[in-house]
């Protein structure tokens, strides 16, 4: 039994013989596998262990720059505050913002829309005044003229307009057109004496239409009284061309205190 016993111990002093020379031998291959020469072994040895990258980079990088994804994760995090606590609410005013400017332009463009209004508004005052006062003080405006002058009420020749319809001396819109002029006027013309009517409109500044209008109403009320109608255009302001334009139209420019 003894001598059994020792030629185990003997047989497994071998094979532990044998582990360390197999030991041995892939230590000293590992050692020449990694054996840096170049560059590119490098490479190879950190592809084969990446656990050595974090050791290296202690070694090659400074401190500010293995603190770069630490202090880049940061800013990252404080943009995102940014973002949501302050850039986001920014937003939203400058959207309310927008809004209050398209608002504001929709109440400029009603505004011009009420000035043009208000202007119109106020060209129509200002003829309605001017007609009134030539009306009120028709003997100052055309005495220089005329002598005797009168103005006749509009309800006077408006019956006179209705009856020559009605006898078919002038149309319906004849009738409607003369209903429109601004002033009626019975005088004597200063010299002859001739008894003549003046087919009056009233513009604070004339233009061709006044003239056109004066005309054609002179002519109806020529044919309903038979009387010489003179078409007149009283005004603050008319261009010469204007006058040429019309030679039958009588221009009387006045002046309004």
């Amino acid at each position: 039994m003894a001598i059994v016993k020792i030629r185990l111990s003997l047989k497994n002093i071998g094979k532990m013989q044998e582990n360390l020379q197999i030991k041995a031998s892939e230590i000293e291959q590992a050692q020449k596998e990694y054996i840096i020469r170049t560059f590119h072994d490098l490479i190879k040895a950190l592809k084969d262990h990446p656990d050595w990258l974090e050791e290296l980079r202690k070694y090659v990088l400074t401190a500010d720059l293995l603190d770069v994804p630490k202090k880049l994760d940061e800013l990252i995090a404080k943009f995102e505050t940014f973002k949501t606590e302050e850039f986001q609410p920014l937003k939203k005013k400058v959207d309310k913002i927008e809004q209050d400017v398209e608002i504001l332009k929709q109440d400029v463009e009603i505004l011009k829309k009420d000035v043009g209004v208000l202007k119109v508004d106020v060209a129509n005052l200002k003829g309605d005044n001017f007609e009134r006062k030539v009306r009120e003080k028709a003997p100052a405006y055309f005495g220089k003229l005329f002598r005797k002058v009168k103005v006749i009420p509009i309800e006077i020749w408006a019956e006179k307009l209705d009856e020559a319809e009605e006898k078919n001396l002038i149309t319906e819109e004849e009738r409607n057109e003369a209903l429109l002029t601004d002033i009626l006027i019975r005088c004597l013309r200063k010299t002859d004496k001739k008894e003549i009517l003046l087919a009056v409109e009233a513009s604070v500044t004339a233009d061709k239409k006044d003239a056109k209008r004066a005309l054609i109403r002179a002519d109806i009320f020529y044919r309903i009284y038979q009387i010489e109608t003179i078409p007149v255009v009283i005004t603050t302001k008319v261009s010469d061309h204007i006058i040429k334009a019309f030679p039958t139209v009588l221009f009387i420019k006045a002046e309004v205190e």
